[in-house]
């Protein structure tokens, strides 16, 4: 223990900002000595971020924080002194200043009081002063507590963001959203529409789902009328409203018509507008589960015409540069799966398909084919460890372990695309090779005619190992995902003749067709439970065949 500071010694500099992500974990925030200090209640993203933020990719959001004892060249002897020594913490709404006897006095460790998110009182800080000549004596003689009342914007604001914390979101594109709470009514009416949803869908009392559609008239009219320029503001704003349903609902799906309303924002953005982080997320939160979506209802992808620039890679050279372009080729195969499953689903109805609709899809099948990258693949995957399963979590017995959920994003994600694409493929090449206009089309495209099935039971193995991670994922849109890919899984070890010399079959199809149903059951929290012939139905879905079933209901149909 280190002996006390001799007189005169400088103390040590109290820290004038945190970050919010910082100040909700209790720990030191690194922040560069030239940020600017924002004005009280302002909540600002700055362009250079803290260790913590730049190390996990995610905007640093700051505000002013009140810590520790001025210091004592700045020590002001009244209120009055206070005010005119620093005018710049002043607010629209004045400052109480409340004088405690030298009784009252304060804890010691003021500088590590954090106030809680959903307090509207900021933290108080301690005042001394003395009239002792000698500075070196300073004693409290009275203790002086400051409280800026919060505005109501600023009170809402951390209400918001506090319901993206709960929801658990808050490191999806959800995070950019204190930088623009505020900017537009419609934004604005939009979060207040999510937030009486997510309480509703808590049990929250006296929240009903009246009020809940209440809230949601009034930001859809403020959507409405402020539909000018297809701005930042304007997809956040959507995209909060594509949520609404699925949180009232319960299910968590997104709408339709929104998710499509996204992708016309995207759409409508000349050229030369900037290509936004929060609008590359929100593309990147929607692409995979809008496909599974659209698959089963027999639409093409509403991002098909959208820019590439939206969810292309470019970071290359970069740290992340493996996993953004895993990332980019996985949305980009599941944008244009939809289109694929749509032209064999025309082919399966027809008796002789013709040659024009297999020309085509064999023409995208090539091109979706090419969007692969296995060296960026195998580079990520040295980080990945492989361990042991814990009981039944795995039916290989062996678990992926990711250093983090974006890492597992990038390849399960990329994996369940490109299986989805190759079981595809593969229907495709059996339905060419049972037509009349085979020989022409093996002669234009036959590169592309028949995938390895080798290379679908090493996606399907992958996939299956994953789900012991998975299970940890607290994000409900990857539990949907991750049920999707097993459906796929499903129908490869249907499709596929499983032999004993494939470690997929080492535990035998039926015990590991067993597990799926357990699995997907238990993700998607199904009641009454799917069956066999449920799973059959919904990976059929998926290779073009008709939507319906119960998979299919969820998603309206």
């Amino acid at each position: 223990m280190s002996g006390p500071k001799p007189a005169g010694a400088k103390r040590d500099k109290y820290s004038r900002l945190i970050c919010i992500g910082c100040r909700d974990r209790r720990i030191r925030c690194e922040l560069p000595n030239d940020v600017d200090i924002p004005k009280p209640g302002e909540l600002r993203t700055i362009q250079t971020p803290c260790y913590r933020c730049r190390r996990l990719g995610i905007p640093c959001v700051i505000r002013r924080t009140i810590l520790g004892r001025p210091s004592r060249q700045k020590l002001p002897g009244t209120a009055a002194d206070w005010q005119r020594t620093e005018p710049e913490n002043r607010n629209i709404i004045p400052p109480i200043f409340i004088e405690l006897s030298p009784e009252a006095s304060e804890p010691d460790d003021v500088q590590g009081e954090i106030a809680p998110l959903y307090s509207s009182v900021v933290p108080l800080t301690k005042r001394w002063y003395s009239s002792d000549p000698h500075p070196d004596q300073l004693h409290p003689v009275r203790s002086l507590l400051v409280h800026t009342p919060q505005s109501p914007e600023t009170v809402f604001t951390i209400r918001a963001v506090d319901t993206l914390r709960y929801e658990r979101v808050e490191q999806e594109w959800f995070r950019h959203l204190p930088a623009y709470v505020g900017h537009t009514p419609a934004l604005d009416l939009s979060i207040k529409a999510l937030v009486a949803a997510c309480a509703y869908k808590r049990g929250t009392p006296r929240i009903t789902s009246g009020d809940c559609y209440q809230a949601l008239a009034l930001a859809l009219n403020a959507v409405k009328t402020s539909i000018i320029e297809p701005n930042d503001a304007m997809l956040a704003s959507t995209a909060l409203l594509a949520r609404f349903d699925g949180e009232v609902q319960k299910n968590g799906i997104p709408t339709r018509l929104h998710v499509e309303g996204l992708a016309v924002i995207l759409a409508a953005r000349p050229p030369t507008y900037q290509v936004t982080p929060i609008a590359r997320d929100i593309l990147d939160f929607h692409a995979g589960e809008s496909a599974v979506m659209a698959c089963v209802q027999g639409m093409t992808s509403p991002f098909e015409n959208v820019a590439r620039a939206y969810f292309a890679n470019d970071k290359m050279g970069c740290i992340e540069s493996d996993r953004t372009q895993l990332k980019a080729l996985g949305n980009e195969i599941f944008i244009g799966l939809p289109r694929l499953v749509g032209l064999v689903r025309s082919l399966r109805l027809q008796r002789c398909p013709k040659n024009h609709l297999l020309s085509d899809a064999h023409r995208l099948l090539g091109s979706l084919l090419e969007l692969k990258d296995s060296e960026a693949e195998e580079r990520l995957l040295r980080d990945v460890k492989v361990n042991p399963s814990s009981g039944a979590a795995s039916p290989l017995g062996l678990s992926l372990h990711f250093t983090s959920y974006k890492d597992f994003e990038a390849l399960a994600y990329y994996w369940q695309s490109r299986l989805s694409l190759l079981r595809l493929g593969w229907y495709l090449h059996h339905m060419s090779v049972s037509s009349s206009a085979r020989v022409e089309i093996t002669e234009e495209l036959g590169v592309f005619l028949g995938p390895s099935s080798d290379e679908m039971l090493r996606f399907a193995k992958d996939i299956l190992m994953c789900a012991e991670y998975a299970a940890t994922l607290r994000l409900n849109k990857h539990n949907r995902l991750f049920a999707h890919a097993l459906v796929v899984v499903w129908g490869v070890i249907m499709d596929l003749p499983v032999g004993p010399s494939h470690d997929l079959d080492e535990k035998g199809t039926g015990l590991l067709a067993d597990w799926l149903l357990r699995r997907v059951n238990a993700t998607l929290h199904e009641k009454p439970c799917l069956a066999a012939e449920d799973m059959n139905i919904a990976a059929d879905i998926f290779v073009g065949g008709p939507p319906k079933g119960r998979f299919a209901e969820r998603f309206g149909l």
